[in-house]
This record gives C-alpha cells, structure tokens and sequence, in this order.
C-alpha cells in the first residue's frame, strides 16, 4: 500500500493494482490497520457486499463509532446533491417491482423491526403473487423493544441477505425509504443518472443533439440506473452516444491535467430544472456556464461545502441515509403525482381580466368611508400589489375591503415572481426525452430492435387570462404536503439559484 492524497487534501491509501480505500476525515489512526485488512479482503467484491460486510461489523462492535470505510465512495447528483443508490421498501400490498435497491436486514438495537410492523419474505424465484402479504414464505421478527435486544444485536433467526424487507407503517429504517410514506410513482427514475461529456476533437453530431450539443462544448451521455462506488469503475450508459458506452462520472476533479476526462453527473430531471433555473434568469437555456462553474469549483471541498438542503446534508453519509421526513428528495420534479389534476382545476370557463373568482369573505365589498385605499388611483394600486408576496395579499384583503378581488393579471405577475419553480405558469420548454425514461428501458428497446427517438415530451403550459391564480396559489398550499416532487422541484431550483449565482460572481471577474 502506499500513500495518496486527491486534491483538496482527501486521504487514502492505494495498492499496486490501482484500488484506492479512501479515509473519511476524523478516522483515527489506531483503526487504519484494520481497515485495511478488510479493505484487501473485499476490495474485489461489489459495492453492496462491502456495504454488507462494514455494517455487520458495526453491529458486533468490532470498531468505535467513528470506523468507516471509504472504499465504498458515493457519485453524487452535481446538481441537486442526492445519490442515486436509492433504496425503497414496499408495503404490504405492493408488489415485488415496488422495492429496489440494496438493503441490508440485520436487526440490531437501534433498529428492531418487529416493533414497527415490519417483516421479511423470501422470494425464492417464485412466481409474483401481487402483493408482499402473499408471499409463501415470510419472517416475522419478534416485537422487542431496542433494550430487550441482544448485546451484538443478532439473534439466531435474524435473516439472510436473501430476504426482502417489508416494511412496516412506523418504519423508521434508514437504508431505505418507506413505501408508506412515498409511492413508487412519485419516486421514478430516482436511481436514472446522465452526464455531460466534454468533446473530443473527433466529436460529430448525431439526429438526436439537442441545439446545446450541436453548438457548445459538450454533450450528454446516454442513461445509467446503476452508478457505482468511484473505486469500483464507471458506470455503463445506453445508448451509447457519440461512441460513449461508460463515462468517468465524477463530483470532484482529482487530476486538474485530467478535467477533460471527467463528466458531470446528474438526475436527468434535475438537469430540465436547472434549464428552466437557466432560461428563467437569462432568456435562454445555458449550458456552458453550468460545466465552466463546475470547473471553477472542482474540489472536494467545493462540492461538499455547496449549501443545500439541510435534509441533503444530514443523508449525505458514506452510504446514503435514508431518513424519514427526508423522502421528498427523491421524488420526481418533474412528473409529480396529483400535479395536472391540480392544474387542471384551475382554469376557469370564462376569461379572467381584472379579479380572481376565489372569493375572499362574506362582507361587503364596498370600501368603508375611513379605508385609506379607497382613495388611491387603480393604477397605483396595481403597482403596489405587483411587489408583493402572496402572504402579503392574504393580510391585505383582510384589511381593507379595496383587495378584496385581486386583479387576476396582478396574480400572475406575483405567481411568476414569487413561486417561478412552477414553470407551467410561464414557460413552455418540453421536458427532455432522457429525463422520461430510463436505462433499463432504452436496453428492453434496443433488444427488441427498435429505435430510439428522443421526442421530447410537452408541458402543461396554463393560460394566463383562463388560469385562477389566487386558487392556483390556494391549491398548491392546501396539498403541499401530499406534493413531494413539487417540493423536491423547489428545493432543486434553489439549488440552480445558488450555482447561477456563483455563475454570476464569476462573470463579473471576468472567469466565465
């Protein structure tokens, strides 16, 4: 073994076939022997194995708290800082293509099953019986508080890496979501990763180059639905564009000599918010600044410093955490469940020029002679409620009997200002056939020998006079927390903001 150090000052250790444990800061000393024995006793194996392995071994308590093993090292989303080695567990009537992922089944202290309602099943290469409830074979863990558990935290029918977890409604197992708490349709193409791919000197176009491809530096990789430990290879892509069957996905530009070898990977839907982030700033969709951004900030303590979401950071473990209250990370933005029904519910029969038809009280809506607003011109008024929020409005109708009926075009306004990551609202952009789909799709499609067509999907674009925006406004409050990718969407267009701004700072300096 001998040393190596990654820029920004990351530790870790390499042999002479090039396999790399990386040390997570504040592990001490003492245990470097020991991770590396086990490091050379699984460094050949795949990552969910060396998972596997690392965690029965915390559960015996083999190690104090603080032994980790970074042989195991997570790609990230570039963009919104979520990993795509998301796992999910179904309920009780989901079923088997409800659960993905790898999880591991010890039951220890800290997490006794039985007591949530939890169980396992065996599947066994049985056929599907519909539901978890109806496999054959099943393990019920007892219903044991943590202190009754044993010392090490195993028990003698504790089961094998062969059975599935189900979980239960109080679940609170954090090496995966649970199905009781987000549906399987708001989570789709969570585990999907794409990459742009600096060009080489022989690059030529293809039918499917969107306009940022044909005219800029670089262009996207096909999909991937299984992105690996970076110690453990490049994950495979389909289809394999511009000759690219794998991509040298990567958060962090180890070797500056080497940037133009490494491709910035994404959730193909966190790439369209990062468009619309792009065309809602500037006019047009920028893909250029997004890779020079990346470049100026290329370390590890550059993608670790971002500031995001405090649920990102508190997942953000060696292996993703999988914390309740956090599932909305992984839910779709773009294709959120119950969304167009939303919408749909807003648009009204007759055109709406001067006021919502939400109505606000059951008071007359004649101005009191002592109301001070009733003096003011209407276009005053006008910009006055231009500049403000949608919390600002609902105290001012209460106030004076003159905001009552909000001008419709006001709301407008104030939607697009205000809440801009609700793009139906104002731009028409179709989201991208790569963010529709999947790997494993796309592969299903190739082996039946048909073609690929990147047709981009249309958006939901409301209309402005036939849209009730105050009930749009309304709407989106009452079933916020029912709207998980709706959440996720905004979280990740903040996350956009933070990038465009750096983007901004560096244009002033003359850097981009």
């Amino acid at each position: 073994m001998t040393p190596y150090q990654g820029q920004g000052g990351t530790q870790a250790v390499e042999d002479a076939e090039g396999f790399r444990l990386f040390l997570q800061q504040g592990v001490a000393s003492e245990h470097v022997p020991e991770l590396l024995k086990d490091f050379d006793s699984v460094r050949r194996s795949r990552a969910s194995q060396i998972q596997n392995n690392t965690r029965k071994a915390k559960n015996k308590r083999t190690a104090e708290r603080n032994y980790k093993i970074m042989g195991y090292s997570e790609v990230l989303c570039h963009i919104c800082g979520v990993s795509f080695n998301i796992n999910r567990s179904r309920t009780d009537n989901e079923p088997r293509s409800a659960a993905w992922g790898y999880q591991s089944l010890a039951i220890n202290p800290e997490n006794s099953h039985g007591r949530w309602g939890c169980y396992y099943v065996k599947r066994d290469g049985v056929q599907e019986p519909g539901a978890a409830s109806l496999e054959p074979v099943k393990y019920i863990p007892p219903k044991m508080e943590p202190e009754d558990s044993s010392d090490d935290g195993w028990t003698s029918d504790t089961p094998d890496d062969e059975w599935e977890h189900i979980a239960g409604p109080g679940c609170e197992y954090n090496e995966a979501y649970n199905g009781y708490r987000i549906s399987a349709e708001a989570m789709k193409h969570c585990q999907t990763s794409q990459c742009l791919v600096p060009k080489g000197d022989d690059w030529q176009p293809e039918r499917d180059d969107q306009d940022f491809e044909a005219s800029g530096n670089f262009f996207l990789s096909g999909l991937s639905d299984d992105m690996p430990s970076r110690d453990m290879g490049w994950p495979s892509v389909s289809p394999s564009r511009h000759g690219m069957s794998d991509v040298s996905a990567e958060n962090i530009i180890w070797d500056p000599e080497g940037a133009d070898e490494s491709c910035m990977p994404f959730h193909p839907t966190c790439f369209e918010i990062f468009k619309r982030a792009s065309l809602y700033r500037y006019g047009t969709v920028d893909i250029e600044c997004l890779m020079k951004w990346w470049r100026l900030e290329p370390t590890y303590e550059d993608f670790h410093g971002f500031p995001r979401h405090p649920a990102v950071k508190k997942a953000q473990e060696q292996w993703w955490s999988h914390e309740r209250g956090g599932e909305f990370l992984v839910a779709n933005p773009c294709f959120v469940p119950g969304l167009d029904d939303l919408l749909q519910s807003t648009r009204v029969e007759n055109t709406l020029g001067n006021e919502s038809s939400l109505p606000g009280t059951t008071i007359s809506t004649e101005p009191a002679p002592s109301d001070p607003f009733s003096k003011l011109p209407s276009e005053m008024i006008r910009e006055i409620l231009i500049h403000l929020s949608f919390k600002d409005l609902a105290n001012l109708r209460l106030t004076s009997r003159v905001f009552l009926h909000l001008p419709n075009t006001v709301l407008y306004e104030v939607t697009v200002r205000e809440t801009p990551w609700l793009y139906e609202a104002w731009s028409s952009l179709s989201i991208s056939f790569w963010a529709t789909t999947t790997q494993a799709e796309i592969d299903e499609d190739i082996e039946r020998g048909g073609d690929i067509r990147a047709t981009p999907q249309p958006v939901t674009l409301l209309g402005k006079a036939e849209t009730d925006w105050l009930r749009l406004q309304v709407e989106v409050s009452k079933n916020w927390k029912t709207l998980l990718g709706l959440q996720n969407r905004r979280r990740i267009w903040d996350d956009c903001q933070e990038i465009l701004n750096r983007v901004d700072d560096y244009r002033k300096q003359g850097q981009i």
